[in-house]
């Protein structure tokens, strides 16, 4: 094994190179506490994980957030594993488990996108028949996803359609719409605020017509 001069020895005596270690050592270490070591086996394996996580989510801002993940959870559950020579199978069981958990969820929330949007369009074509008011549809489109999104800007509209009526991923939605996907996240993040907000307020005014 390579030695590195050690800096805070000037007597010239000289220290291992972390990045030289095997794994089952660098998880001795960091079993005792060293987290240097652990931050050695996240920059040997970063790029690795970080590939699984794209592979599973299609998009980098995911991907990033499930590698961080992935890591947290590994660091965690260090003193579980039973054969520190398998650091790295071990680790990508994680990595692909987690990615697994996390696409489970973004099915759940797709799901629940459309049972909103489902309960939307019921209550508005109740109001509608009350007030004698002609419904509103969109050609080619189903009428509670259409009544849904309707009043949502347009630009936000597009993209959540994409995203959670289509199931299509960050780098799909780029290519269709010609936007990149920083763009992308800040459109999805704002449709769902104002998802949220709209949804407050129908619960609002359900609560204050409850009342009355």
């Amino acid at each position: 094994m390579r030695k590195k001069p050690d800096p805070d020895n000037p007597a010239g005596s000289e220290i291992a190179d972390p990045s030289e270690y095997a794994d089952s050592e660098l998880v001795k270490k960091s079993l005792k506490g060293d987290l240097g070591s652990f931050e050695v086996l996240i920059e040997r394996y970063q790029q690795a994980v970080y590939n699984i996580a794209y592979y599973k989510s299609r998009n980098y801002f995911d991907a990033e957030d499930l590698a961080q993940d992935i890591f947290l959870a590994a660091f965690k559950a260090l003193p579980t594993l039973k054969d520190i020579n398998k650091f790295r199978s071990w680790l990508f069981g994680i990595a692909y488990n987690r990615c697994h958990k996390w696409f489970q969820r973004e099915r759940t929330k797709i799901v629940k996108f459309k049972e909103i949007s489902r309960q939307l369009s019921q209550q508005q074509r109740m109001e509608r028949l009350k007030s004698g008011q002609p419904g509103t549809r969109f050609a080619g489109e189903e009428p509670e996803i259409a009544e849904f999104l309707h009043k949502l800007p347009g630009d936000v509209k597009n993209v959540l359609k994409l995203k959670y009526l289509e199931g299509m991923s960050y780098d799909e939605i780029s290519d269709k719409l010609d936007i990149k996907p920083h763009r992308i996240d800040y459109l999805i993040r704002k449709g769902k605020k104002l998802i949220r907000e709209r949804w407050s307020q129908r619960d609002r005014r359900v609560g204050d017509e409850g009342a009355s």
